[in-house]
């Protein structure tokens, strides 16, 4: 391999995210309660639309600070927005030791705005499945690959490490300790209108932030 990482590691988590994938039956996603209140939850494999239903919930629940991550992977294009979703609405991603955050959920985890790591994470280059692909697949993954990139640089991962990511085949995975990602500063921004705006265009509906008014006054607990 070009780059030095730990082969045991690597082969473990793929061998978790596989098996993941072969029994998920699409996203478990919805709002849960932790020491710190309303927090979102994303379970098992990320659909094509799921960042769609993240957005709704997001835009309808400000109040949301935490999302808890356990996925092996999915949808490159929906993980990447989840990321950025995170990201716009201020959220610390948790995973917890008995989850994985693996692929697609691993690029939604570090375009989060904090992070809590306890579990596995791990993630490699978007890809087309199949043999046969047309012009506008192939577009569409190009696409993909730039706005996965975007995604982890906005997270904080060095340049370097994004490169890293991106000559990763799927058959692999890049192992990010909690250690490394300790020390990533995320570079995005609040932004509760765009989640509200992509929440309308995905067919929700949210109260505009302006007439809606501000949560209450809350301190988080200690990490569980």
């Amino acid at each position: 391999m070009a780059y030095a990482v730990n082969r045991a590691v690597v082969f473990t988590l793929a061998l978790i995210a596989t098996l993941a994938v072969g029994k998920a039956r699409g996203a478990e996603i919805g709002l849960t309660t932790d020491r710190t209140g309303t927090a979102l939850s994303v379970r098992g494999e990320i659909q094509a639309m799921d960042h769609c239903r993240v957005a709704v919930l997001l835009a309808n629940h400000p109040q949301v600070k935490r999302v808890f991550v356990n996925s092996p992977g999915g949808d490159a294009w929906a993980g990447a927005y989840l990321g950025r979703l995170f990201g716009w609405a201020g959220l610390e991603a948790v995973v917890r030791a008995d989850a994985v955050a693996a692929s697609a959920a691993a690029v939604a985890v570090i375009g989060a705005a904090r992070r809590q790591i306890a579990g596995a994470v791990g993630l490699h280059a978007p890809y087309l499945r199949g043999a046969r692909h047309s012009p506008l697949d192939r577009a569409a993954l190009a696409a993909t690959v730039v706005e996965v990139a975007a995604v982890l640089e906005s997270g904080g991962m060095p340049a370097a490490d994004v490169e890293r990511v991106m000559l990763t085949p799927p058959n692999r995975l890049h192992v990010v300790s909690a250690t490394a990602m300790a020390g990533f500063r995320h570079r995005g921004i609040l932004d509760r209108p765009r989640i509200e705006r992509v929440a309308a265009a995905c067919g929700g509906t949210a109260t505009p932030s302006a007439a809606r008014p501000p949560p209450p006054l809350t301190i988080a607990a200690e990490a569980p």
